[in-house]
């Protein structure tokens, strides 16, 4: 798998609370794209393709949802991720008529056909440490958002 880029530009920690799944995803995109990382349909391809497979997972305790897109619309392979001040109701990756709250959000700009799979098994694996994912979510900086899971993507 290529390695994918994660800096503390790439965290975003939203002040106002987006009240949909797509202000969530459009802001995400907008970073990864103002970052360089993918190229300016990636955006819209993330709304679109999150309308027909949607991306939430109920994790038994703090929820998160893994939007991305086509490898087409990416130039460098990243992770954006989006801490939300409060849940949004979020389409369920295995029951898309339900909803599930969303306070975490892992974005991915992956650049290879293909790779997404295991890149999404990683993640969540990675998801499933419920501690984890509390101490991300009550992280009071980006910085310590990108310590977090800085430390945790590259085990």
């Amino acid at each position: 798998m290529a390695s994918l880029a994660f800096t503390e530009e790439l965290v975003v920690c939203f002040d106002a609370e987006p009240h949909t799944v797509e202000e969530v995803e459009r802001m995400l995109a907008r970073t990864l794209r103002a970052a360089g990382y993918v190229r300016e349909g990636f955006e819209q391809a993330v709304v679109e393709r999150e309308l027909a497979y949607p991306t939430a997972l109920e994790m038994g305790g703090i929820n998160v949802a893994i939007p991305h897109c086509d490898p087409c619309h990416v130039e460098r392979g990243a992770l954006c991720v989006g801490v939300l001040p409060a849940p949004v109701a979020w389409p369920r990756m295995d029951a898309p008529n339900a909803t599930t709250p969303v306070s975490l959000v892992v974005m991915l700009a992956l650049n290879e056909a293909g790779e997404h799979l295991e890149m999404l098994g990683r993640v969540i694996d990675l998801m499933q440490d419920q501690e984890l994912v509390a101490r991300i979510v009550a992280a009071e900086s980006r910085a310590r958002v990108f310590d977090l899971l800085s430390r945790h993507l590259s085990a």
